[in-house]
């Protein structure tokens, strides 16, 4: 008998901890009459090839009698061997910067400059959107 495959993604223990808690419900057959989803689809969702949706999770779990963030910590406790904490630490470090989006450093940032803080060069370098015609592209004549 060939050995058993130990998940190793995120996906597949959250597939393992999904599969765990349908078997006394019936299983995968239970998955697929639950989403209305091929067998191929559940295969996939379970060995952890195809994540889930948030909204599959959020429908299996109603389903197993607990909850999305259940279901989510104890994937990551099983994926790091440890707490949830050190599961989101994995996750970060062995699948995040590529997949994360850089945060912004602060608002202030972030916000456009003030008309009343421009130069006259910027100044004139805006388009008047209220006086432009699309049509043709440029201002209206005898408006500014």
């Amino acid at each position: 008998m060939p050995p058993i495959k130990k998940p190793q993604t995120f996906d597949q223990h959250l597939g393992a901890v999904v599969g765990g808690l349908a078997k006394p419900h019936g299983g995968r057959p239970f998955l697929v009459g639950l989403l209305d989803w091929s067998k191929g689809t559940v295969d996939r969702r379970i060995a952890g090839t195809a994540p889930f949706l948030v909204k599959e999770i959020e429908i299996v779990a109603r389903a197993l009698n607990t909850t999305p963030a259940a279901l989510a910590e104890q994937a990551l406790k099983n994926y790091a061997g440890g707490s949830t904490d050190d599961g989101l630490d994995k996750l970060v470090r062995e699948e995040g910067p590529g997949e994360l989006s850089a945060a912004p450093i602060s608002l202030d940032e972030r916000r456009s400059k003030s008309i009343a803080d421009m130069s006259d060069e910027e100044l004139e370098g805006l388009r008047s959107v209220a006086n432009t015609d699309k049509g043709i592209g440029h201002d209206e004549p005898g408006h500014p």
